[in-house]
């Protein structure tokens, strides 16, 4: 028999006969904002490192270090998370929730980053950089090789020039919402450690 489902405004909160108090969804946010704030500073490191990598191409070794540890400290996070302040239990639909509202405001600090960058500070120049390294031989010839259009990928910079700075926050941060979603779901499958059906 399916069970009955309550929805209720105060104290604590019902799904499917499993409930989560106010207090817990609270304490929740909370380690979840001070991770996303990790997560915003982690991104805007990397995010820097892009734009200097222009003067300095060994910099953009540290923008690819920063999005592929994302998922990892993101586990490392969950599992502090868990252990420390769950007593080492902490079910999916938890553990779910904790990783996107983590990845969730770490993109609203590295879209706020991206506007003040691009309104402020760039004047062109990144996409400026764009331009210039596809107009090298040597860059062209490589996009050539993998089968991409370079003349479609040119009309695609252009484009990007014509983009206002907010654009490029939005676009940061909904591609940010997307991930976090998706990152939810398998770390938070991984994350999850539950002994009892009545824990959430």
């Amino acid at each position: 028999m399916r069970p009955t489902i309550y929805f209720r405004t105060h104290t604590r909160t019902q799904y499917k006969g499993q409930m989560i108090s106010s207090a817990e969804y609270i304490q929740l946010k909370a380690y979840a904002r001070q991770d996303g704030i990790f997560f915003g500073i982690l991104w805007i490191i990397a995010f820097a490192c892009l734009i200097h990598s222009m003067q300095d191409p060994s910099l953009q070794f540290g923008f690819i270090i920063g999005a592929i540890a994302t998922p990892f400290l993101a586990y490392y996070r969950l599992k502090h998370f868990r252990d420390k302040v769950l007593e080492g239990h902490i079910s999916f639909r938890r553990a779910f929730a904790f990783v996107t509202f983590t990845m969730g405001y770490g993109s609203i600090i590295m879209a706020a980053a991206t506007y003040i960058y691009f309104y402020f500070l760039d004047h062109g120049t990144f996409i400026g950089f764009l331009q210039q390294s596809f107009s090298t031989p040597e860059v062209r010839n490589s996009i050539m090789q993998t089968g991409v259009d370079i003349q479609e990928m040119e009309k695609q910079i252009q484009a990007m020039s014509q983009i206002r700075p907010i654009d490029f926050a939005f676009s940061v941060f909904s591609n940010g919402i997307i991930s976090a979603f998706f990152m939810g779901i398998i770390i938070g499958f991984l994350g999850k450690r539950q002994t009892t059906p009545e824990q959430i």
